[in-house]
């Protein structure tokens, strides 16, 4: 068989969400039992599942960047501490070293149970004693131990030592290491009672502790200095101290973080106390021995008496090369021999002799000028003159070479004197950076002196004001009961899990399902060829309508017949009509339905002939107890020379309408007896004597037996089962309408009951007022060669029990 490809575009099953919920509706027996399982279910993990409580605190993270002291002086302190991070103080708050203090502070390795009659409960406050251990810290911190303590006067007895009488503060050795008991003032109330002591590792119980701490920012900021701690656990006193113990330490470890910063700085800046007042020293003693070296007091005063006496040398040399010129000048003027001239006077030189002799010269001169022009110069006074004129030009000459030689050594000092002076004022701007190198030096040290002082007293003062970390706004406080188990929670989510897991089993279950169910699912994949009828599951051992039958079923088979009439052919002759009962596979229920069409047509007073023509695996024979040894259709097939009214069995159920010809034995060919000519003869002779001929044919997916003789029907009833029959099996009997192998084709659905897989007959109730309160589970079998047919199987109804209406689900 092909598969029609448009089979999955034309045919998809359109969404019908009445159908869809009323086909749950017929398993209600499984959503009841889940339900009631899972509710039971949850009773009993609420029984036994210990109560978990909740405590919540809130805590605001100060911010301690700004908080520390700064000298006055300070713009911002050199010691200060960065803007907080919340982010950060949440890991730290959680982290495995704080919480391991807590362990430790809090004893958290130990937990005390009193055990009850289901589930043991936590005791903290109230526990009447605490265990102490003994021995390497090590070797406890990775101790685990279980064990019952029953406590009894003065004293008490645990079941690992064999119930041995045992007393408080006393040791007692546990493996590797000791323990004893230490009472609390409630230990008299509590004789006779049990405690359950549990020993964890120190790993597992910080584990513990970190799985059951959660700490955030509260409300939508994420900048929020808010942050909200919550734990879980079994006790909710315990729950409480033990989260404001946790942030207790939180709190000081950021204030000891803090004062150790403080205490660090005052360590550091003591030690470059020693280190500076050495350098500074060492500074000091250089700028002494430097000044001594190089004969300074002050350079500034020493620079400004090298800069004076340079100055003064300076004007000194030019005043003596002044003078030597003038005395060059004076003396040129001079002229040898009797023509005495004036020389000039005041002309600068500083010399007295000098000066002297100019002016008793020029005086002479005056005087001899007016004596050579009196008396002439042969006059003894004018000769007398001449001659004193002539030695006060030697005294001049003599005079002026003296103070040129004299100025020449003065100039040749100053020289000298200018050279040292220029050595001098050179090696100002040298020594100057020598002394600023070494003055700045000093400051620096000087101001890192002082600056590490002031950082010192700062430190000091933050020591001892040291702020704390966190604000606590609200202390750990727990709610009025336990959250979890949530008793509505539970039951709510049971009676859900309860529902789905039926409803996901039936969902699988119907959406693999490929079988049709009711007569809308074959129109949908046919629509052209019409239905007749939907027959119902009868579970009664006689599937047979009796005369008078009111039943549903053969009310179907009425509705059939008249379905019947209205696609037979109308013709004018006095001739029966021939009407096929075939299937696609066995186990359809054609013989079935041939056998109940032929007797409801008996009950219009028509004259009916059941034709057995499945030769391979004949049934009419076993529904009406005949031998299956008899002469029948395949003796008249075979022998030419039978009539085949010597094969007719009259008056079957003792119906006088109604007349079967059986099978007979089985051949070897019934392909080739069915297209030998002979059946259409029979068939030919029997449209004259009866009104209706049933012929029961063979399926024809199996076999060709009946595309061989479909041709002669007037009408050919292709039998469906619900439940049995698959979509591809009524595509594939269209096709064979399509094609022409078989024409005059109409559907009936057979075995529709009230509990099928989809629940339909709510559907039928609603639209014909029927109620279909059974099951169509009859076993039909087509073997070739076998001669036995499956037992019948019936079905209790609605009324079966669980297991039943399971199994027959599965079976199905």
């Amino acid at each position: 068989m092909e598969p029609n490809p448009n089979f999955s575009q034309e045919n998809s099953k359109p969404l019908d969400l009445r159908n869809e919920v009323l086909k749950y509706m017929p398993f209600w027996f499984w959503f009841v039992g889940f339900i009631i399982f899972a509710l039971l279910v949850a009773n009993i993990y609420l029984r036994y599942t210990p109560f978990t409580y909740e405590t919540n605190a809130k805590i605001k993270i100060i911010d301690n960047s700004n908080s520390s002291f700064r000298m006055p002086s300070d713009g911002i302190s050199f010691f200060g501490r960065p803007k907080t991070n919340i982010s950060n103080e949440l890991e730290v708050l959680k982290s495995y070293r704080i919480l391991g203090i807590v362990v430790t502070e809090m004893n958290l390795m130990n937990s005390y149970f009193v055990p009850g009659r289901f589930i043991k409960t936590e005791v903290w406050e109230t526990c009447p004693l605490k265990i102490v251990w003994h021995g390497d810290s090590d070797i406890i911190k990775n101790l685990s131990a279980n064990f019952t303590l029953t406590i009894a006067k003065n004293g008490f007895e645990i079941e690992e030592f064999s119930n041995k009488k045992m007393y408080y503060f006393k040791e007692y050795p546990y493996r590797d290491v000791s323990f004893s008991i230490e009472p609390k003032s409630s230990i008299k109330d509590n004789i006779g009672s049990k405690i359950v002591v549990q020993k964890t590792t120190f790993r597992n119980a910080i584990s513990t502790l970190y799985g059951n701490i959660s700490a955030g920012n509260t409300g939508n900021e994420k900048e929020s200095e808010i942050i909200k701690v919550s734990m879980q656990g079994l006790n909710d006193k315990k729950l409480e101290d033990i989260v404001n113990n946790l942030i207790r330490i939180f709190n000081e470890d950021g204030v000891k973080d803090r004062q150790l910063a403080s205490k660090n700085t005052i360590e550091f800046v003591n030690d470059r106390f020693a280190y500076l007042v050495n350098e500074l020293d060492s500074i000091e003693n250089y700028k002494v021995a430097y000044k001594k070296s190089n004969k300074l007091t002050f350079l500034e005063d020493n620079s400004n008496i090298t800069t004076l006496k340079k100055s003064s040398v300076e004007d000194k040399l030019f005043d003596i090369e002044n003078q030597i010129s003038l005395a060059k000048f004076l003396g040129k003027s001079i002229k040898t021999g009797s023509n005495f001239e004036l020389l000039p006077t005041d002309i600068g030189i500083t010399n007295a002799n000098i000066n002297s002799f100019v002016t008793e010269y020029n005086s002479n001169i005056n005087e001899y000028n007016k004596l050579l022009i009196s008396a002439g110069k042969n006059n003894p006074t004018v000769l007398i003159l001449a001659d004193k004129l002539t030695d006060l030009q030697n005294n001049i000459f003599t005079s002026i070479k003296d103070y040129k030689e004299k100025l020449n050594t003065s100039l040749h000092n100053l020289n000298g004197l200018e050279s040292q002076n220029d050595v001098l004022y050179g090696s100002i701007p040298e020594k100057e950076k020598v002394i600023r190198s070494i003055e700045r030096q000093q400051k620096i040290k000087e101001n890192l002196y002082l600056l590490l002082l002031q950082k010192r007293e700062e430190a000091a003062i933050n020591l001892a004001i040291t702020a704390p970390s966190v604000k606590i706004v609200e202390y750990a406080l727990s709610g009025g009961g336990p959250i979890a188990p949530n008793r509505n929670t539970i039951y709510l989510l049971a009676l859900l899990i309860g529902f789905l897991i039926p409803f996901i089993i039936l969902f699988i279950r119907f959406y693999l399902d490929n079988k049709i169910h009711v007569g809308k699912d074959v129109t949908r994949i046919s629509p052209k060829i019409p239905l007749l009828a939907e027959i119902p599951f009868i579970p009664q051992v006689s599937k047979q309508i009796t005369e008078n039958d009111r039943s549903i079923l053969a009310e179907s088979y009425r509705n059939l017949r008249t379905n019947i009439d209205f696609l037979l052919p109308f013709h004018d002759r006095k001739e029966g009509y021939v009407i096929f009962s075939t299937s696609s596979i066995k186990g359809e229920g054609k013989t079935f339905n041939a056998m109940n069409m032929a007797i409801i047509f008996t009950q219009m007073k028509k004259r009916v002939l059941l034709i057995g023509a499945d030769l391979r695996n004949p049934q009419i024979h076993k529904y009406l107890n005949i031998d299956k040894s008899r002469s029948g259709l395949s003796t008249y097939l075979f022998n030419t020379s039978t009539d085949y009214k010597s094969i007719v069995i009259p008056k079957i159920l003792d119906n006088e309408n109604l007349d079967v010809i059986i099978s007979g034995v089985i051949p070897p060919n019934p392909a080739e007896l069915l297209s030998n000519g002979r059946f259409d003869l029979l068939l030919e002779e029997a449209r004259k004597e009866y009104d209706y001929i049933i012929v029961d044919s063979a399926p024809t997916l199996l076999v060709t037996d009946t595309l061989l003789i479909a041709n002669l029907a007037d009408l050919v009833v292709y039998v469906t089962r619900a439940d049995v029959t698959e979509e591809q099996l009524v595509e594939y009997s269209r096709g064979l309408n399509e094609d022409g192998k078989i024409k005059h084709m109409a559907y009936i659905v057979n075995s529709i009951g009230w509990m099928n897989v989809y629940g339909y007959s709510y559907k039928y109730n609603y639209n014909y007022g029927y109620s279909y309160r059974y099951t169509y589970n009859y076993g039909y079998g087509y073997g070739y060669g076998s001669d036995e047919m499956e037992d019948n199987k019936i079905e209790k109804g609605i009324l079966d029990t669980f297991w039943s209406k399971t199994k027959n689900f599965f079976n199905k």
